[in-house]
């Protein structure tokens, strides 16, 4: 990790929130509304832009990192870059500022839901899944085509307008974090960014990422949209990245279209050379899929038509009678014994002038005889046919099946093919609340039964109680059936007793009953800093708005005048050299200088006097 880099992660580690800016106006031209989402770099607010009357989305980096001069110019490089990426799959960045209140870029504003929101109310269909990932296949391409790398494909990020179109958001913003040079495939970094859920192995490993990196995040999103969960679980970010490189996804249901499930397969093989190149030729297969699947659908449909509609060419000649009819009708045919000549062809009948029909022997009852043994056959055959139908296709009825467990119902409805969703509901987790078809209903055996088990109360969104005070906070916690705990952490600037921020964040879904943690602002207090001793510069960062100075000092033996005596001078000056004051150290202790300064780095510098002396100083901040 970089000396940078470095600096920033432990200044963040001593900053723990950025402050809510809700209300304010950015250069006086976009106002920030409500919050809309936060991520590790920044919070991005619902705004509307004063000068063309439009509403955006307005993203404000985190302060700390904006203190690292090298990565706010690649910041502003890369998203005017990223902004030259034209396509309606890719939310686009319209400006990029650096107001007071921080780093900004801002973007146009998706009337919607992510897809992370979705995939609360369960899978996706399989065709509208297909859909949704050969679309962000398609904005990815031409990401791709420009040698640009997402490295942070989730659901979070995929955006959902009410429109049926599919937006990739935060696009390039993931691969900034590195403050790199170039676009595209760069060498292993010392800092690994992206979501260790969606996360390719070549990308937990550190090594180089490609297009075929965002083709495995697809993979996995689009396993999740079928799957209902994403392949890989696990209790911290090494376990889920040693699954991803090490472990094959569990497999999904046999229900699913085998094409699908393939492209899955190949989308996230462990090898980048095994996977689809980029994000056009996984949007050409995805594409393919469902050619085929709507091929199939309609050649049964075609097949029926025909069959309805065919007549053999033979029907024109048949005469129009009964089969039974012709059957029974007893066929010419000359006795050997009979004097008559033989019938003559139809054709040659009909040439023929007319003459007295050849005499029939008729016999009634033998006739009447065989119309009944005819009918016995007919009634046998029917009687046969339906049997082996009531064989092949016995009934039962449907038992009720509400209030069970699901291993309970699958059980009792063993002669019944069960199929389980899930929904919200007050009824205990896993509890069949509804079926269809409904109890006592006779079906076949084998029907399909489906039913819905309760997936437990609806989870519980986290709401925004920045600058809310601890109190407050709790009243809305506890009226929304949440837990919480108050950790009290410092916060320079804060009011005391304002709540800072939350965990999980604002914007999570919890089961009712949850636990959520509030960091509290702290009242301030003197904090020491650091201790001198030695006439080398020391540079202190002060976070309050005041800081002091303790120190003791002493001579050492007989002063150089009888009266007057030369000890140490302490100077005191900004970063760039700006003298903020000077004062003697005096003989005696402790003795107090105070400074009221704005927060910021300071160097503090010691010059001996003309006596020998003892001293110590010791630096402490107030917040």
């Amino acid at each position: 990790m970089t000396s940078a880099a470095c600096r920033r992660a432990a200044f963040e580690d001593h900053m723990p929130y950025a402050p809510d800016l809700s209300g304010r106006a950015l250069d006086g031209r976009y106002e920030l509304h409500a919050a809309i989402g936060e991520g590790a770099f920044g919070r991005v607010y619902q705004g509307r832009d004063r000068r063309l009357d439009r509403s955006v989305a307005v993203k404000v980096i985190k302060p700390w990192w904006a203190e690292d001069p090298e990565w706010v110019e690649t910041f502003a490089r890369e998203a005017r870059m990223l902004a030259r990426v034209s396509d309606p799959g890719i939310v686009q960045i319209y400006d990029v500022g650096h107001a007071p209140e921080g780093l900004y870029y801002v973007s146009e504003l998706v009337d919607g839901e992510d897809l992370s929101r979705r995939l609360l109310r369960g899978p996706v269909p399989a065709w509208q899944a297909c859909a949704i990932a050969g679309q962000l296949c398609r904005a990815l391409a031409r990401a791709h085509r420009q040698r640009i790398v997402h490295r942070d494909v989730k659901p979070a990020n995929i955006l959902l307008s009410r429109e049926g179109r599919v937006k990739v958001g935060d696009f390039g913003v993931a691969r900034l974090a590195e403050g790199s040079e170039g676009l595209g495939s760069h060498p292993p970094a010392a800092t690994i960014v992206g979501t260790p859920r969606y996360m390719a192995p070549e990308q937990g490993r550190g090594r180089s990422t490609t297009p075929a990196t965002d083709v495995y995040s697809v993979g996995v999103v689009l396993y999740e949209m079928l799957a209902g969960s994403p392949p890989f679980s696990g209790a911290t970010v090494v376990e889920l990245a040693l699954s991803h490189m090490q472990e094959q996804p569990p497999p999904l249901s046999a229900g699913l279209p085998a094409a699908l499930v393939a492209i899955v397969d190949r989308a996230m093989a462990k090898d980048p050379a095994k996977r689809f190149a980029d994000g056009g030729e996984m949007a050409d297969a995805l594409l393919q899929a469902r050619r085929e699947a709507a091929d199939r659908s309609r050649r049964p449909a075609i097949t029926r038509a025909r069959t309805r509609t065919h007549v053999p060419a033979a029907a024109d000649s048949v005469p129009a009678r009964s089969t039974a009819t012709a059957l029974l009708e007893p066929r010419w045919a000359p006795s050997r014994t009979s004097s008559l000549p033989p019938r003559r062809p139809a054709d040659e009948t009909r040439l023929a002038p007319p003459g007295p029909s050849p005499r029939r022997n008729v016999n009634p009852p033998a006739r009447r005889r065989a119309i009944g043994a005819f009918l016995v056959v007919v009634l046998l055959l029917a009687g046969m046919a339906g049997a082996a139908v009531m064989l092949g296709h016995r009934h039962t009825r449907v038992p009720r099946l509400t209030g069970l467990s699901r291993s309970a119902a699958r059980a009792k409805a063993r002669q019944l093919d069960a199929v389980f969703s899930g929904r919200y509901d007050p009824a205990a987790k896993g509890t069949v609340i509804a079926q269809r078809p409904r109890a006592g209903a006779r079906v076949p055996v084998g029907t399909r039964v489906r039913l819905t088990v309760s997936r437990g109360p609806a989870p519980v969104e986290v709401p925004v109680v920045g600058d809310a005070s601890s109190a407050a906070a709790r009243a809305t916690f506890s009226r929304l059936g949440l837990h919480t705990t108050v950790t009290q952490i410092a916060a320079p600037g804060v009011t005391p007793g304002t709540v800072i921020r939350t965990s999980p964040g604002a914007g999570r879904h919890l089961a009712k009953g949850s636990t959520v943690s509030l960091f509290v602002a702290e009242t301030p207090r003197w904090r020491p800093l650091t201790t001198i001793t030695d006439t080398r510069p020391v540079t202190v960062r002060i976070r309050g708005t005041r800081w002091r100075v303790v120190y003791t000092m002493a001579y050492h033996g007989t002063c150089t005048w009888i009266v007057f005596c030369s000890g140490p001078h302490a100077r005191i000056s900004t970063a760039n050299g700006s003298s903020v004051a000077g004062f003697d150290l005096n003989d005696g202790g402790p003795q107090v200088q105070t400074f009221s300064t704005k927060p910021g780095a300071y160097q503090v510098k010691v010059t001996p006097g003309g006596d020998e002396t003892r001293w110590s100083m010791q630096v402490q901040d107030d917040y």
